[in-house]
């Protein structure tokens, strides 16, 4: 038996430190498995500058347990006077802690933190208050990432404690807020020279944001969804203005979710936006004519859209990533250029009260026509591959030769179009694994290869033990539209709909069988 040489314990300590610090997850079973190594893991691990720890780790243990715990990995950075780096606690789940998170915290900024994470999981309407402590790492302090945390005014100002922070530490460059309460109605982001990502996350009573960051790359914000406020149900009543008066030369990464923001409110912060690359707009339920300038612009994404009529795509001639989801097309998105595109996902879907009486191929023949006109466009010359799941009858329809595209008549549909970034077989396995179908059918071309591979594919995947909910027992293969009867003897829309069509002669089809599978935990 050959020897096996132990070559990571050479390495240099800071590259081991940093293996350590993209492990995240530590827990006493790390701990273990990690000192017992030897003396110089040991001193390695217990040096760490990146103390990343998970309540959710301890889910069987004492609270006195996960205190001593976090002690205990704090302790030698105070004696040996070791600088923090990183300290994240998270999915912290017991009220209890406060006045230990106040003291590790207090410890962390006197040994100069530069990453600062808390991430609260209580029940109810708790929320932790961050200590005055955090001040202290006004010169230290880059990134700052907090969940369900409370800003309290200061006593002896009207100013609360984040606008202070904001104030008070101004190297930071990464800020995330996430569900926060004590904002006073008004952020003001200014002074943060070297900020370069800014996400807030359904912060309460947050009416106003004005940013002046001349480094800002990237700025996510996501409101209070209307279905939350149903007393008024009235966009109107729950504004939130955002103002980017710094920064959009800079600004490449855009996402607004919930967002209150007007049509005219939009197209003039766009029209400052000269660098855009990704512009990401999910449940704007104000916006309903969209019109998009933007030359940079490389990805545009539509997300949970029940009320746009309009996407007027005036100017994008780089635009390679298009999403959307949403109840219907709009009809105006035909402004948009497919040929140019390298990546698009559509996924339609029908208003919760439809649902149960919806009828497969109950669809306008104008919004058909609509999708036809649009997948039919895009330039298959590029190695497209053109991928139609319906996920009420566990089917994928997928194109590999695109001469004579259909798509079928329903309004519950997921539509894919790429050119695999990974191998074939990398495209086929993910497929299977994660979409569960019970029958593939494939449109080949004259020398397919995605043929072959699903062929190979399917043979290893029946060999492969997956930690999934259904473990893949039984895979045949037809040629033309094969049903799999599993429907209580019913034939599948999709394989009548087939059946139907001029595709049923050159089709492929894979049908699987699927059993349950018990997952065991380590």
């Amino acid at each position: 038996m050959a020897e096996i040489i132990d070559r990571i314990s050479k390495l240099p300590v800071h590259i081991i430190h940093d293996i350590l610090g993209r492990a995240c997850k530590y827990g006493l079973k790390e701990e273990a498995q990690i000192c017992v190594l030897s003396k110089t893991w040991n001193s390695i691990w217990r040096g760490r500058p990146d103390v990343i720890i998970f309540q959710s780790n301890f889910h069987n243990k004492s609270l006195e347990n996960f205190v001593q715990f976090v002690d205990d990995s704090l302790q030698p950075h105070i004696e040996q006077n070791l600088r923090i780096e990183t300290l994240r606690l998270m999915d912290l789940y017991s009220p209890e802690l406060v006045s230990h998170m106040d003291r590790w915290i207090e410890l962390a900024t006197k040994h100069n933190v530069r990453f600062l994470e808390i991430g609260i999981s209580w029940s109810g309407s708790l929320y932790y208050t961050i200590p005055d402590s955090i001040y202290s790492a006004a010169k230290t302090l880059t990134k700052l990432s907090l969940y369900r945390c409370n800003f309290e005014i200061n006593h002896n100002s009207t100013t609360n404690k984040l606008q202070k922070l904001i104030a008070t530490c101004p190297l930071i460059r990464d800020l995330k807020l996430s569900r926060c309460r004590g904002l006073q109605n008004n952020l003001y982001v200014s002074g943060l020279v070297n900020l370069e990502n800014l996400e807030l996350r359904a912060c309460e009573k947050l009416d106003k944001v004005e940013i002046r960051a001349p480094k800002l790359c990237k700025f996510l914000h996501v409101g209070s969804p209307l279905h939350k406020h149903r007393k008024t149900h009235e966009p109107e009543s729950l504004p939130c203005t955002i103002d980017i008066l710094d920064g959009y030369n800079s600004l490449k990464y855009l996402h607004l979710e919930d967002s209150t923001m007007t049509d005219q409110e939009f197209e003039y912060q766009l029209s400052k936006l000269t660098a855009l690359e990704v512009l990401i707009l999910k449940g704007c339920y104000v916006m309903k004519n969209i019109n998009v300038v933007s030359e940079k612009l490389k990805r545009f994404s539509l997300w949970d859209w029940g009320n746009v009529e309009k996407v007027n795509m005036m100017l994008a001639p780089n635009l390679k990533m298009f999403d959307f989801e949403g109840i219907k097309m709009p009809f105006s998105i035909s402004t948009m250029d497919p040929c140019k595109l390298e990546r698009a996902n559509l996924r339609f879907f029908l208003m919760p009260e439809f649902r149960n009486s919806y009828i497969f191929g109950n669809v306008e023949t104008r919004w058909c026509n609509n999708i036809q006109d649009f997948v039919q466009k895009f330039n298959y010359s590029k190695g497209l591959i053109f991928v139609i799941i319906c996920e009420k009858n566990n089917s994928i329809l997928i194109y590999e030769d695109p001469r004579e595209i259909l798509v079928p008549p329903t309004r519950e549909l997921k539509l894919h179009i790429e050119i695999p970034s990974m191998c074939l077989e990398s495209f086929a396995y993910n497929l299977i694994r994660n979409f569960h179908p019970k029958i593939v059918s494939i449109v080949p071309c004259t020398e397919s290869k995605i043929l072959q591979v699903f062929r190979e594919t399917t043979k290893e995947s029946r060999m492969k033990q997956y930690k999934q909910s259904k473990r893949l027992n039984e895979v045949s293969i037809h040629k033309g539209a094969v049903d799999n009867h599993e429907d209580n003897g019913r034939k599948s829309y999709m394989y009548s709909w087939l059946k139907s069509t001029c595709l049923i002669e050159r089709i492929t089809t894979f049908t699987f069988k699927w059993e349950k599978k018990v997952v065991t935990q380590d």
